[in-house]
């Protein structure tokens, strides 16, 4: 069975407000990455940045303004797999206005495989999707950045 996963959790701004802080590559390195190449732009590829791990690169499927982003990310190019051949998994951004103020914001993965290099990956990106979550909810609600 696949090791995927959902995290998420309520943020209380507009959903644009949230959707503009996850798509824009400047707001991203506010609270998430030292630095994204660029915006998420379908068709694409954006490259995460962080002094600490190197560049990361995301191919950019789908974004659907307000609503929905999808990606996928490569197991050896993230540093999660080196003892099985690569493949892709994928990363799907979901935003649901629960009101004109709030929203709720999610991040699933899925398609890692079952070896125990892949599980660890799986569980090492749930955990840094998760901070990427709360780093997000902290710099929107109160212009913290929990990453300096």
């Amino acid at each position: 069975m696949a090791r995927n996963f959902t995290v998420s959790t309520q943020i209380n701004k507009p959903v644009a407000d949230v959707f503009k802080a996850v798509v824009s590559s400047e707001e991203m390195s506010n609270y998430f990455t030292d630095k994204c190449s660029q915006d998420y732009v379908e068709g694409e590829t954006s490259v995460y940045w962080w002094e600490n791990y190197g560049d990361h690169p995301v191919y950019v499927k789908t974004v659907k303004e307000n609503e929905l982003i999808v990606f996928t990310l490569n197991s050896q190019e993230w540093q999660k797999t080196d003892e099985v051949p690569d493949y892709e998994v994928t990363v799907t951004m979901k935003f649901e206005a629960l009101d004109e103020n709030s929203t709720m914001f999610s991040i699933s993965e899925d398609g890692w495989q079952e070896d125990a290099e892949s599980i660890r990956g799986s569980y090492d990106n749930c955990g840094g999707w998760q901070h990427m979550i709360m780093c997000l909810k902290a710099y929107l609600e109160y212009g913290i950045n929990l990453r300096k």
